[in-house]
């Protein structure tokens, strides 16, 4: 086995559930676990999940339901963008609860259950503008649906587009929009079991999203956003590697592909094997730092596919010495550590990218029991 490996916390993944349904105030949850549990492993998540109690487990795809089911889940699978056509009979026969996001998609779901029900939640595009029926129009929609005898409407949810903004204003347009079509429903004898327009950013700061469940997403792996302090979260995975090789440089030599970096005293630099054909970007190269022996250290020049190479100075580092490159905390005392945060900062994106894209070559090792 390589020595680059992400550790998975599954003791840390059920604490930062807790959190969540202490913030939730008894609101169901449905358990994000889309794009590989962003990250994590999803069947492995998935599994705790389960234990744990949480209502749904949300993907984007039918196909990642079905490895789901295939690894023997039976608990609800909300599926959360619209399914190709040629996927609805794989939702019907694994019984899944499918987004309905426009008529085409429900009447070709409708065909397929034939002799059975297969569940749906209406979506509403409030401002999204991405998937679902225009709020304008859900009434009349409504009213369609309910002539497609196989398709059974449990629930009724909408996305919020700003919520990664804290106290932004289109946060409660877009809930006036869908307060408003709920208010419509019950003004026509239409309910729901299932209402939910919050993710992880509304979960902290929108109380009145809640409804009567949440999705929570990159929270449950240690990343709220907005962060809040008072949030006690703790990230699932941790990425260590080792030193495999080191070289002196001396002042005006260059390192990695375009030279862009120079050395201008005598330096030593440790090459490290992770790249970007593990998740590790190109755009962390000359940003990024790393922890080895308690000390955070430079990653110089162009990240590459295999391997990155960091700035040492005249430090006993060591061939095989230990590289903290991802993880919450990396010293005894806190001194030095790399988060999601800090890797998403510095490639100018977001801690969702980060964990996401750390990719199948680097091997993961569940710990803290159920899901291994």
């Amino acid at each position: 086995m390589r020595s680059t490996t992400a550790v998975i916390n599954l003791d840390h993944l059920r604490s930062n559930l807790a959190v969540i349904k202490q913030k939730a105030h008894g609101r169901g949850i449905c358990a994000m676990v889309k794009a590989n549990a962003y990250g994590h492993g999803m069947v492995q998540c998935a599994k705790v999940l389960e234990a744990e109690g949480v209502d749904f487990l949300g993907v984007a795809l039918v196909d990642e339901a079905v490895v789901l089911r295939q690894a023997g889940i039976r608990m609800p699978i909300l599926v959360l963008t619209p399914n190709e056509p040629q996927d609805a009979a794989l939702a019907v026969t694994h019984g899944l609860t499918m987004v309905i996001c426009s008529m085409e998609q429900a009447r070709v779901l409708n065909a397929a259950a034939k002799d059975t029900k297969v569940g749906g939640h209406v979506f509403v595009d409030t401002g999204m503008h991405r998937d679902g029926f225009p709020f304008q129009e859900v009434h009349e929609r409504l009213d369609e649906l309910a002539q497609l005898e196989n398709l059974e409407l449990t629930g009724i949810c909408t996305h919020l587009a700003t919520t990664d903004v804290a106290d932004d204003a289109f946060i409660q347009e877009q809930l006036e929009r869908f307060s408003t079509v709920l208010k419509n429903c019950a003004d026509r004898g239409r309910t729901f079991a299932c209402i939910h327009a919050a993710n992880t950013g509304a979960v902290w700061q929108t109380p009145e999203s809640l409804f009567t469940l949440v999705r929570p997403g990159i929270s449950l792996y240690g990343y709220a956003s907005p962060l809040d302090p008072s949030v006690q979260l703790h990230p699932v995975m941790s990425i260590t590697s080792r030193v495999i090789s080191l070289r002196r440089l001396w002042p005006g030599e260059t390192v990695s592909y375009g030279r862009r970096y120079a050395v201008d005293r005598p330096t030593t630099i440790a090459t490290i094997p992770i790249g970007y054909g593990d998740g590790y970007s190109r755009s962390l190269s000359n940003k990024a730092h790393c922890v080895i022996d308690g000390k955070r250290y430079p990653v110089v020049g162009t990240v590459c596919m295999d391997e990155i190479m960091v700035d040492v100075g005249d430090d006993p580092i060591e061939v095989g010495s230990l590289v903290h490159l991802l993880g919450e905390q990396t010293t005894e005392d806190g001194s030095a550590s790399v988060d999601a945060n800090d890797l998403a900062q510095w490639a100018e994106t977001i801690p969702y990218e980060i964990t996401t894209m750390v990719g199948p070559r680097i091997p993961r090792t569940f710990i803290g029991g159920r899901g291994q």
